[in-house]
Protein backbone atom coordinates (compact mmCIF):
# COMPACT_ATOMS: atom_id res chain seq x y z
CA UNK A 1 0.00 0.00 0.00
CA UNK A 2 3.06 2.41 0.58
CA UNK A 3 6.14 3.90 -1.20
CA UNK A 4 8.33 6.40 0.04
CA UNK A 5 7.21 10.26 0.66
CA UNK A 6 7.71 11.59 -2.96
CA UNK A 7 9.13 15.19 -0.88
CA UNK A 8 9.63 17.18 -4.20
CA UNK A 9 5.95 16.86 -5.16
CA UNK A 10 5.39 17.44 -1.29
CA UNK A 11 7.42 20.62 -1.53
CA UNK A 12 5.55 21.51 -4.88
CA UNK A 13 1.82 21.05 -2.98
CA UNK A 14 3.15 23.37 -0.17
CA UNK A 15 4.44 25.90 -2.44
CA UNK A 16 0.99 26.04 -4.85
CA UNK A 17 -1.01 25.92 -1.30
CA UNK A 18 0.90 28.73 -0.25
CA UNK A 19 0.80 30.89 -3.57
CA UNK A 20 -3.65 29.15 -4.04
CA UNK A 21 -4.54 30.04 0.21
CA UNK A 22 -6.85 32.55 -0.47
CA UNK A 23 -8.17 31.42 -2.93
CA UNK A 24 -8.79 28.23 -1.45
CA UNK A 25 -9.97 29.60 2.11
CA UNK A 26 -12.65 31.53 0.19
CA UNK A 27 -13.81 28.71 -1.42
CA UNK A 28 -14.17 26.95 1.95
CA UNK A 29 -15.70 29.75 3.81
CA UNK A 30 -18.29 29.81 0.85
CA UNK A 31 -19.20 26.12 1.97
CA UNK A 32 -19.33 26.91 5.82
CA UNK A 33 -22.09 29.63 5.11
CA UNK A 34 -24.30 27.22 3.28
CA UNK A 35 -27.79 28.13 4.65
CA UNK A 36 -28.79 24.41 6.34
CA UNK A 37 -31.94 26.01 7.13
CA UNK A 38 -33.04 26.16 3.37
CA UNK A 39 -34.06 22.80 1.97
CA UNK A 40 -33.99 23.51 -1.34
CA UNK A 41 -30.51 25.24 -1.20
CA UNK A 42 -29.47 21.50 0.64
CA UNK A 43 -31.57 20.00 -1.88
CA UNK A 44 -30.05 21.48 -4.92
CA UNK A 45 -26.29 20.65 -3.52
CA UNK A 46 -26.96 17.22 -2.95
CA UNK A 47 -28.27 16.56 -6.39
CA UNK A 48 -25.03 18.16 -8.04
CA UNK A 49 -22.86 15.48 -6.02
CA UNK A 50 -25.33 12.81 -7.47
CA UNK A 51 -24.84 14.05 -10.95
CA UNK A 52 -20.78 14.18 -11.23
CA UNK A 53 -20.03 10.70 -11.00
CA UNK A 54 -17.72 9.95 -14.41
CA UNK A 55 -19.43 13.83 -15.71
CA UNK A 56 -17.79 17.39 -15.61
CA UNK A 57 -18.30 18.87 -12.70
CA UNK A 58 -19.06 22.20 -14.60
CA UNK A 59 -21.46 20.84 -16.28
CA UNK A 60 -23.17 19.05 -13.88
CA UNK A 61 -23.12 22.70 -12.02
CA UNK A 62 -24.79 24.08 -14.92
CA UNK A 63 -27.68 21.33 -15.27
CA UNK A 64 -28.24 22.00 -11.61
CA UNK A 65 -29.00 25.53 -11.95
CA UNK A 66 -30.89 25.34 -15.47
CA UNK A 67 -32.87 22.75 -13.31
CA UNK A 68 -33.70 25.29 -10.17
CA UNK A 69 -34.09 28.16 -12.52
CA UNK A 70 -36.90 26.58 -14.09
CA UNK A 71 -38.21 25.04 -11.01
CA UNK A 72 -37.67 21.46 -12.32
CA UNK A 73 -35.60 20.09 -8.87
CA UNK A 74 -38.98 21.29 -7.16
CA UNK A 75 -41.83 19.70 -9.09
CA UNK A 76 -40.02 18.40 -12.42
CA UNK A 77 -40.89 15.02 -14.22
CA UNK A 78 -38.59 12.85 -14.46
CA UNK A 79 -38.50 13.44 -18.74
CA UNK A 80 -38.04 17.43 -18.20
CA UNK A 81 -35.30 16.64 -16.04
CA UNK A 82 -33.79 14.03 -18.42
CA UNK A 83 -33.69 16.81 -21.21
CA UNK A 84 -31.83 18.63 -19.54
CA UNK A 85 -29.22 16.65 -18.15
CA UNK A 86 -29.18 15.13 -21.31
CA UNK A 87 -28.14 18.57 -23.35
CA UNK A 88 -25.64 18.72 -20.31
CA UNK A 89 -24.09 16.04 -21.47
CA UNK A 90 -23.93 14.46 -17.44
CA UNK A 91 -23.77 10.39 -17.88
CA UNK A 92 -26.47 8.39 -17.38
CA UNK A 93 -29.36 10.67 -17.40
CA UNK A 94 -32.22 8.37 -17.43
CA UNK A 95 -31.10 6.91 -13.58
CA UNK A 96 -30.44 10.55 -12.61
CA UNK A 97 -32.99 11.54 -13.52
CA UNK A 98 -34.61 8.85 -11.48
CA UNK A 99 -32.68 9.17 -8.61
CA UNK A 100 -33.55 13.03 -8.30
CA UNK A 101 -37.27 12.79 -8.28
CA UNK A 102 -37.22 9.91 -6.11
CA UNK A 103 -35.20 11.63 -3.68
CA UNK A 104 -37.40 14.58 -3.88
CA UNK A 105 -39.81 12.27 -2.57
CA UNK A 106 -38.41 10.47 -0.21
CA UNK A 107 -36.71 13.40 1.34
CA UNK A 108 -39.52 16.00 0.55
CA UNK A 109 -37.35 18.63 -1.30
CA UNK A 110 -34.55 18.63 0.99
CA UNK A 111 -36.87 19.55 4.24
CA UNK A 112 -35.73 15.65 5.25
CA UNK A 113 -32.07 16.50 5.06
CA UNK A 114 -32.54 18.73 7.83
CA UNK A 115 -33.28 15.86 10.22
CA UNK A 116 -30.31 14.07 8.23
CA UNK A 117 -27.26 16.31 9.04
CA UNK A 118 -26.02 15.67 12.32
CA UNK A 119 -23.21 16.91 14.79
CA UNK A 120 -20.35 13.74 13.40
CA UNK A 121 -19.42 14.23 10.01
CA UNK A 122 -19.13 10.44 9.30
CA UNK A 123 -21.71 9.59 11.61
CA UNK A 124 -24.32 11.96 9.35
CA UNK A 125 -22.22 10.17 5.89
CA UNK A 126 -23.20 6.38 7.15
CA UNK A 127 -26.91 7.96 7.02
CA UNK A 128 -26.95 9.79 3.67
CA UNK A 129 -25.05 6.48 2.09
CA UNK A 130 -28.18 4.30 3.33
CA UNK A 131 -31.05 6.96 2.66
CA UNK A 132 -30.17 8.55 0.00
CA UNK A 133 -30.18 6.74 -3.78
CA UNK A 134 -27.23 7.23 -5.75
CA UNK A 135 -25.14 8.06 -2.97
CA UNK A 136 -21.86 6.57 -2.03
CA UNK A 137 -19.55 7.63 0.33
CA UNK A 138 -17.88 10.14 -2.85
CA UNK A 139 -21.10 11.65 -3.13
CA UNK A 140 -21.83 11.98 0.09
CA UNK A 141 -18.19 13.11 1.15
CA UNK A 142 -18.36 15.67 -1.26
CA UNK A 143 -21.92 17.03 -0.42
CA UNK A 144 -20.96 17.22 3.14
CA UNK A 145 -17.50 19.30 2.24
CA UNK A 146 -19.89 21.45 0.08
CA UNK A 147 -22.02 22.34 2.64
CA UNK A 148 -19.34 23.03 5.47
CA UNK A 149 -18.35 19.66 6.92
CA UNK A 150 -15.14 18.84 7.66
CA UNK A 151 -12.75 15.56 8.33
CA UNK A 152 -13.96 14.22 5.21
CA UNK A 153 -11.97 12.87 1.79
CA UNK A 154 -13.55 12.73 -1.87
CA UNK A 155 -11.63 9.75 -3.19
CA UNK A 156 -12.11 10.83 -6.77
CA UNK A 157 -9.23 10.12 -9.66
CA UNK A 158 -7.60 13.20 -9.22
CA UNK A 159 -7.42 12.71 -5.69
CA UNK A 160 -6.26 8.79 -5.84
CA UNK A 161 -3.46 9.94 -8.17
CA UNK A 162 -2.51 12.91 -5.91
CA UNK A 163 -1.96 10.09 -3.41
CA UNK A 164 0.30 7.95 -5.42
CA UNK A 165 2.37 11.09 -6.17
CA UNK A 166 2.29 11.96 -2.73
CA UNK A 167 3.48 8.44 -1.57
CA UNK A 168 1.32 7.14 0.86
CA UNK A 169 -0.54 5.00 -2.07
CA UNK A 170 1.31 2.40 -4.05
CA UNK A 171 -1.01 2.59 -6.88
CA UNK A 172 -4.76 3.79 -7.23
CA UNK A 173 -7.40 1.94 -5.69
CA UNK A 174 -11.38 1.01 -6.75
CA UNK A 175 -12.94 2.23 -3.46
CA UNK A 176 -16.28 1.27 -4.24
CA UNK A 177 -16.88 -0.22 -1.33
CA UNK A 178 -17.12 0.73 2.26
CA UNK A 179 -13.69 -0.72 3.70
CA UNK A 180 -11.35 0.28 1.13
CA UNK A 181 -13.11 3.93 0.74
CA UNK A 182 -12.01 4.01 4.20
CA UNK A 183 -8.46 2.94 3.87
CA UNK A 184 -8.10 5.38 1.29
CA UNK A 185 -9.19 8.26 3.51
CA UNK A 186 -6.94 7.39 6.04
CA UNK A 187 -3.92 7.76 3.47
CA UNK A 188 -5.34 10.69 2.46
CA UNK A 189 -5.42 12.27 6.18
CA UNK A 190 -2.14 11.56 6.61
CA UNK A 191 -1.34 13.08 3.12
CA UNK A 192 -2.80 15.85 4.55
CA UNK A 193 -0.31 15.99 7.59
CA UNK A 194 2.66 14.89 5.58
CA UNK A 195 1.33 18.29 2.94
CA UNK A 196 0.81 20.36 6.01
CA UNK A 197 -2.38 21.92 4.82
CA UNK A 198 -6.00 20.84 6.49
CA UNK A 199 -7.68 17.66 4.79
CA UNK A 200 -10.65 19.93 2.77
CA UNK A 201 -7.68 22.23 1.36
CA UNK A 202 -5.71 18.98 0.19
CA UNK A 203 -8.41 18.18 -2.11
CA UNK A 204 -9.03 21.24 -3.29
CA UNK A 205 -5.43 21.42 -4.20
CA UNK A 206 -5.27 18.13 -6.05
CA UNK A 207 -8.92 19.17 -8.03
CA UNK A 208 -6.52 21.91 -8.95
CA UNK A 209 -3.32 19.21 -9.87
CA UNK A 210 -5.92 17.76 -12.33
CA UNK A 211 -7.88 20.28 -13.41
CA UNK A 212 -6.48 23.82 -13.10
CA UNK A 213 -8.96 25.20 -11.53
CA UNK A 214 -10.63 25.48 -7.92
CA UNK A 215 -14.12 24.70 -8.44
CA UNK A 216 -16.54 22.42 -5.97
Amino acid sequence: MRRAVNNAYVRRLREEYSRLRDVIEQRLEEFRRVDKSNGGRLFEELVFCILTPQSSARRADSAVRELSERGLLERGRIREIYSVLRRWGVRFPARKAQYIVLNRRKLRYGRGLQRILGADARATREVLVRKVLGMGYKEASHFLRNIGYEGLAIIDRHVLRGLVKIGVLNQGLDVSNRKRYLLVEERFMEAARIVSVPPEALDLLLWYEGTGEIFK
